[in-house]
């Protein structure tokens, strides 16, 4: 799926969090629901870098709380060092499609939000992830959280980029 226009390219998967051990291991926050995202092969873009520069995935487990990750060339702790806090991206291809009747948090990002009878609310710029479910943040003249449920979201057309809900009572009031 295109990003939306003025969007950009790539897609933010994961960050460094910073380097485990002494032989080139990484900590990593993953942000993708993909569970195909942190494959061993699999490469990455990583932040500051150019595109065709990239991380090649040797090796990955389960830690506490995050991935560890082993990349390709990556072989001691200074190395790791400096991609600490550095995001890991891929483009919107490479993330593939969502399971059916779901949507990526990139697909989302920027799309306009209306009502129903046509009022703008803005455009989304986080999805937070809730117990019960996702929550749409939505910037326009003022902040709006909008949950991502059938009942509030009617209508998503991500070719155009718009998202319409019919927002229950009180949503939208100050």
């Amino acid at each position: 799926m295109p990003p939306f226009p003025g969007k950009p390219p790539l897609v933010i998967t994961g960050r460094v969090i910073k380097p485990y051990g002494v032989h080139g291991w990484v900590k990593v926050e993953q942000f993708s629901a993909n569970p195909l995202s942190f494959q061993t092969g699999n490469t990455f873009i990583l932040e500051g870098r150019e595109a065709g520069e990239r991380l090649l995935l040797e090796e990955a487990r389960q830690g506490p709380g995050c991935l560890l990750i082993k990349f390709r060339g990556l072989e001691g702790r200074e190395e790791a060092e400096k991609l600490a806090g550095r995001m890991l991206l891929v483009t919107p291809q490479e993330v593939g499609e969502a399971p059916p009747g779901e949507v990526w948090e990139h697909q989302i990002l920027g799309a306009k939000v209306h009502t129903r009878d046509g009022r703008c609310l803005g455009e989304v710029v986080e999805v937070m992830e809730t117990g019960a479910n996702d929550v749409l943040v939505v910037r326009g003249e003022r902040e709006c959280l909008i949950p991502m449920t059938r009942e509030v979201v009617t209508e998503m057309d991500l070719e155009e980029g718009t998202i319409t809900v019919d927002p229950i009572p009180g949503l939208l009031e100050e």
